[in-house]
């Protein structure tokens, strides 16, 4: 914590990476800083009610919300915020903080120097880099295939479930308040027209509702209105028939959503998608509220159906090579020592796979990366990250791993060869049948508590103090050993029930590539 009171730039940035982080007061002076004191060059989007600027950290990127309404009410903003608190959900634009700051600002009013309060108003976000979904749903099917749109799709229902489960209205569901992610993950965003009901509220009356013309339901016209959850299926369905057909505001039939994908290849299973989605989206839009989906839970049902269906998905398309733990490697920083944290692999096909573990971003990585071996099938692997010494805290401190893994063809010397000669040519080869698996990797600093700071538990407890450049450990169960491997092709065994080294030796034939 700022000995000045709020949280400092660097523990935002470990809530930015901590998912498990919970949202937190932040200074004013805080968000000034990182959006350069709210300047227009930082603007990414702005609203009836606010403007939203992009902040770039040195260990990430956040948007701030800066409303416009500085003088609503302290129940209204804190109605927002505690509505914001209770969504928490994969599909749902992480809420990272607040500020409530009013400071007296002396002024010239009518010839006069009068004391006002200058109250500021801010909501902090998460990123999220592909923008909003309005951007691609006009895309021909050839742009956006179908795949794609149905995750979005079934991204958007889950979304507006969790709410709904909680007895929160969105209210203004458009596709400008659904961002994406960089791999196209639809987050619903905007909170600031939603209603919480009390636990047995089915509805409320009101005269007036705010929202955009075109997903507003038709009864949000009339002089008396219910405000109630089908009131977002509207919404839904609007959005819905949108990503169908990338037309906005069309009436539609089942027949003629069909003949929209008439020129796509699809399976079975995607032309069942189709149909059902059409459906949801025609009786979402239904006039009568009556006539809409009972609730999101009705369409979440219906969604699952199509995915317990029958179809058969191919042999092998959605197995993963390598199963990986943890989600984020930890490295508690000390100035000027090589810091270690194990990355645990287990193989469990039938097939050698070959895997490369390298630093994602373009600048110099703290991490003594890249790093290559080859895994047997069926077993459990630990490969051991290290770090650079380094004397202080680089400025980049939390990056993006990624391991990239392919089956290895044991009898094609050429293919062995081109991995360990030339791994970038053996993965481009590959190509589509690389499994990619994304972590971050980042010091850890003692007195930043984080869920990052919890230890790893292990099932193997080590107490031998190895000289040697480590690059991989791996157990013999039935033995009780702890086997140890550098990089130079050194073997070591540590006999664990007598806590004592029992062998170790050069290996004639080594595997590793570096």
């Amino acid at each position: 914590m700022d000995p000045r009171g709020g949280i400092t730039q660097i523990e935002l940035e470990y809530m930015v990476h901590d998912e498990d982080a919970e949202p937190i007061a932040l200074p004013l002076p805080l968000l000034e800083k990182i959006t350069n004191y709210f300047s227009h060059e930082l603007i990414i989007g702005r609203g009836g009610f606010a403007v939203v600027y992009k902040a770039v950290l040195d260990n990430g990127i956040v948007t701030v919300k800066r409303l416009f309404d500085t003088h609503m009410h302290e129940e209204q903003f804190q109605g927002e915020v505690e509505c914001l608190m209770k969504v928490k959900h994969k599909n749902i634009v992480r809420f990272l903080g607040y500020c409530a700051d009013t400071q007296g600002n002396i002024s010239d009013y009518k010839g006069k120097m009068v004391m006002a309060d200058v109250q500021q108003r801010l909501l902090c976000f998460e990123y999220l880099p592909k923008g909003s979904l309005d951007g691609y749903i006009t895309d021909s099917p050839g742009e956006l295939n179908w795949r794609k749109r149905y995750d979005i799709i079934k991204g958007i229902c889950e979304g507006l479930n969790y709410p709904h489960q909680n007895n929160i209205l969105h209210l203004d569901l458009t596709p400008g308040n659904i961002l994406l992610d960089e791999d196209m993950m639809p987050k619903i965003t905007d909170f600031g027209l939603s209603r919480c009901f009390e636990e047995d509220q089915t509805g409320v009356i009101t005269k007036n509702v705010a929202g955009t013309r075109g997903y507003l339901a038709p009864e949000c016209y009339n002089k008396e209105i219910v405000l109630a959850h089908k009131f977002d299926l509207y919404s839904l369905g609007v959005i819905m028939i949108e990503i169908l057909t990338g037309k906005k505001g069309c009436q539609v039939t089942i027949e003629n959503v069909l003949q929209i994908w008439n020129n796509t290849v699809l399976d079975a299973l995607q032309w069942d998608q189709i149909r059902v989605c059409a459906k949801i989206g025609m009786e979402c839009t239904e006039v009568d509220p009556a006539k809409r989906p009972a609730s999101m839970k009705h369409i979440m049902d219906w969604l699952a159906e199509i995915e317990c269906s029958t179809h058969v998905i191919p042999a092998g398309g959605t197995r993963e090579l390598l199963l990986v733990h943890p989600s984020a490697l930890c490295f508690p920083f000390e100035p000027n020592k090589a810091i270690t944290c194990p990355l645990q692999l287990t193989n469990n096909t039938d097939k050698h796979v070959a895997f490369r573990l390298m630093d994602n971003s373009m600048e110099s990585s703290f991490l003594r990366l890249p790093l290559y071996d080859v895994m047997p099938p069926n077993t459990p692997y630990t490969l051991i990250v290290t770090t650079q010494e380094k004397e202080d805290l680089p400025r980049k401190y939390i990056i993006d791993v990624i391991l990239q893994s392919a089956t290895l063809i044991l009898g094609d010397d050429d293919h062995i060869n081109t991995f360990r000669s030339q791994p970038d040519k053996f993965f481009q080869e590959t190509g589509n049948d690389i499994q990619v698996v994304k972590r971050k990797a980042l010091y850890t600093l003692t007195h930043i508590a984080t869920s990052f700071s919890k230890p790893i538990l292990s099932t193997v407890k080590v107490h031998v103090y190895i000289e040697m450049h480590l690059s991989c450990l791996d157990t013999n169960r039935a033995k009780q050993w702890i086997i140890i491997g550098d990089e130079n092709g050194h073997v070591g065994f540590w006999d664990y029930p007598t806590q004592k080294k029992w062998m170790r030796l050069k290996s004639q034939r080594v595997v590793y590539v570096h």
